[in-house]
Order: structure tokens, then C-alpha cells, then sequence
């Protein structure tokens, strides 16, 4: 999809209004206010341009680099985006796997704590991270941890011109071939898909060729960033009724007021439950699998679906007994 004047000024609308307000851009009411253009904005969404989370709209941070490079505010935005890479990327070699709070962030970087939510909501695109806290605005004690894989790069302009490649050879595929696609090779497309916690943790079995390891490391990843969010020990079925209770939940996915979101919450755990039993124990019980370099590419991207739907949950604060 090209962009047509319209376009871009929908989308740098919504930029902006970013800047100003780390809260986000209300969805619905951005919508309604431009109901001649709803169409337009979907079209956006299902682009890649446009990203609704939580019912708030922000542009995605590749569409920020290839069409608002030369806006003053973008250009701002990056260069904070490069300076908090190399805080994270220095601070991963100091504490390896550890959490930063985004206030300890703020004062080792000398950015304002609004304009690090601002910057590490695009940054959180990048697979450099094994886990943070959903809407951090929202949290003053939020966090965010960089992963092994921000070692890879020197600078955050490096991180985007690999994004940018994934991107590229996916548009290029052949949905027919890569249907009949058998070798690593010929699905290293799928890669831009993949969760930042799927990258860190099962990728490198999959480019080993290692593929009933890398399928059972991204659902165990899965249940493990359950346990992160949540601070719980159980695991499977018991891990997940406990986390997406309707009445006491640990986790919330959609609005628990209405039956929409009731058959949202009760539909994943089904979900979560299908891929414990049906991806994780077939694969730690048994060394044998059917498992081809597509097959396995389609259940890493299928892991991190389930791993961002986990990551913009809504964490609610159980007090302790």
C-alpha cells in the first residue's frame, strides 16, 4: 500500500498527538472525529502503517523511518531511540538478564521518564528485548529487559535496516512456494514476526536446525513470561486458570464487563491449554517429530502471537495473603 497524500496526514496527525501525550491517541475517538476516512484507517492497521492496542492508535516504528524521516519531531524521536539503545546495550553487559525500572532509565540516560515511554513504546518493536511492562505510562514502577540479542548490534539504525530486510523479503514471497518451502533457507522471512522473548529463546535452535527444540522452547517461553508478568510457579493448566480467572484474574486480556471480553479471556485459556497439552508434552515426551522448516517457522509465529496477546494484557495487583 502506498501512501497517498490522506495518508500521511492521518498518520502524522496521530504521531503527533503522540508527542504530546504519552497516554497514547484514543482510537475511538480518533475514528469518529475521522469517520469519512474509517476505511482508510483500516486499510492503514492491515498495512502495518497503523497499530491499535488497548483501543489506542500509534504509528508503527518502521512507517516513522520510510515516510516521516524528514519530520523535525521524527528525527528527534530516533536519535532518543539510539541514545537509549546504547544506555541498554552497556547496561545488558553490566547485568546480564536483569531488569531495568524505567525511572533508574531515566536517570542513568538523562531523559524525562514521559519521553522514555514515548521512545521505548517504538523501541519495543525491535527484537532486543526479552520482556517489559505493557503500557508503561501507566506504571511508575515499569520496567523493561534488554536481551542477549541487542549485543548483535552496534547502533539502533542497524536494528531497523534488519527489520526493514525481513520485511522486504516477506512482501517478495510467493504464498504458493512458501506453502511447499522445506529448508531453513527458504522461510527466513518469517523471522520479523517473531516476539523479541520467541527470537531469544527459540530462534537459535531453529537456524541450528534443532526444530523439536525450537518449538518446545517457544511455548516453554510462553508460560515462562506468564510467570514473569504474574510472579506465580505453577505451570500448565493450573498456572493458566489461576492467571485468566474471571472472577480473580492475574491477567486481563479485554474488558471482563462484557460478554465480548468474557469469551475473550475464557477462548485464550482454551488456547494456552491446547498448546500445553497439544505442542509442549508431545515434544518434551517424545524425541521423534514431523516437524519441517515450515512447519516449525508457523508454530514460532503462532508462540508469539500468544506472547504479545500475554504482553499487552493488563497486569492487575493481586495483594498477598
Amino acid at each position: 500500500m502506498k501512501l497517498d497524500q490522506l495518508s500521511k496526514s492521518l498518520l502524522e496527525k496521530i504521531f503527533r498527538a503522540n508527542v504530546a501525550n504519552s497516554k497514547g491517541v484514543d482510537a475511538i475517538r480518533f475514528r469518529a472525529e475521522h469517520h469519512k476516512h474509517l476505511d482508510l484507517l483500516d486499510a492503514l492497521e492491515s498495512a502495518g502503517y497503523l497499530e491499535r492496542r488497548e483501543n489506542k492508535y500509534k504509528l508503527r516504528l518502521l512507517a516513522l523511518l520510510y515516510h516521516f524521516d524528514s519530520v523535525d519531531e521524527v528525527q528527534v524521536l530516533l536519535h532518543r531511540c539510539d541514545h537509549l539503545f546504547q544506555v541498554l546495550r552497556q547496561y545488558y553487559i553490566e547485568h546480564p538478564g536483569e531488569k531495568l525500572s524505567l525511572n533508574d532509565l531515566s536517570k542513568i540516560s538523562g531523559i524525562p521518564r514521559k519521553d522514555i515511554d514515548i521512545a521505548l513504546s517504538y523501541m519495543v518493536e525491535a527484537p532486543i528485548f526479552g520482556g517489559w511492562t505493557t503500557n508503561f505510562h501507566e506504571f511508575e514502577d515499569a520496567y523493561i529487559t534488554p536481551s542477549e540479542w541487542i549485543l548483535r548490534y552496534q547502533k539502533f539504525g542497524e536494528i531497523l535496516e534488519q527489520m526493514q530486510s525481513w520485511r522486504e523479503k516477506s512482501s517478495e514471497v510467493n504464498v504458493a512456494e512458501t506453502w511447499v518451502a522445506q529448508s531453513p533457507e527458504n522461510v527466513e522471512d518469517f523471522r520479523f514476526l517473531l516476539h523479541p522473548i520467541i527470537i531469544e529463546q527459540a530462534l537459535p535452535q531453529y537456524d541450528n536446525g534443532h526444530l523439536r527444540d525450537a518449538v518446545l522452547d517457544s511455548i516453554i517461553a510462553v508460560f515462562d513470561l506468564i510467570r514473569q508478568k504474574t510472579g506465580l510457579k505453577e505451570d500448565g493448566d493450573k498456572l493458566i486458570g489461576k492467571v485468566f480467572s474471571l472472577r480473580n484474574p492475574y491477567l486481563i486480556l479485554s474488558d471482563l464487563d462484557t460478554e465480548s471480553g468474557q469469551n475473550d479471556q475464557k477462548g485464550f485459556i482454551q488456547i494456552l491449554n491446547g498448546s500445553f497439552q497439544g505442542i509442549r508434552n508431545p515434544k518434551a515426551h517424545s524425541l521423534t517429530h514431523d516437524l519441517t522448516a515450515l512447519k516449525a517457522a508457523q508454530y514460532l509465529v503462532f508462540a508469539s502471537l500468544l506472547a504479545r496477546r500475554i504482553d499487552e494484557a493488563k497486569v492487575v495487583e493481586i495483594e498477598q495473603a
